[in-house]
């Protein structure tokens, strides 16, 4: 699936182009898909800074990623400051095209 999103990428961005548009909901890398509905954005903002915070020191800190709506794919943002103050929401970004390693770096956010 992943594969076939990819594909569907880069024909819309064109064969040439560097970056793509890409649509999902920002979350953690531990719950992942499990952050699509409205109303996680606390639970996604504890997983990225870690349990510390709330008294679980054992709670790491989670990498950001972004989950498709439909939860079939997960990309790894490889800057997370550009999307940090939107944890748990669906946005639309600009990102560099995912490689081998599913990670993307996001270039611009259009919208929120």
């Amino acid at each position: 699936m992943f594969l076939l999103m990819v594909v569907a990428l880069l024909l819309v961005a064109g064969p040439d182009s560097k970056s793509v548009v890409l649509t999902g909901v920002v979350s953690d890398e531990s719950c992942g898909a499990a952050h699509l509905k409205a109303g996680d954005e606390q639970c996604v903002v504890k997983c990225l800074r870690g349990g510390a915070s709330v008294g679980h020191p054992e709670w790491k800190p989670q990498r950001m990623v972004l989950v498709a709506r439909d939860g079939s794919s997960i990309l790894f943002i490889a800057n997370p400051e550009r999307l940090k103050d939107h944890a748990g929401q669906e946005v639309t970004v600009r990102a560099t095209a995912p490689g081998k390693n599913k990670t993307v770096r996001v270039l611009a956010l259009l919208t929120k």
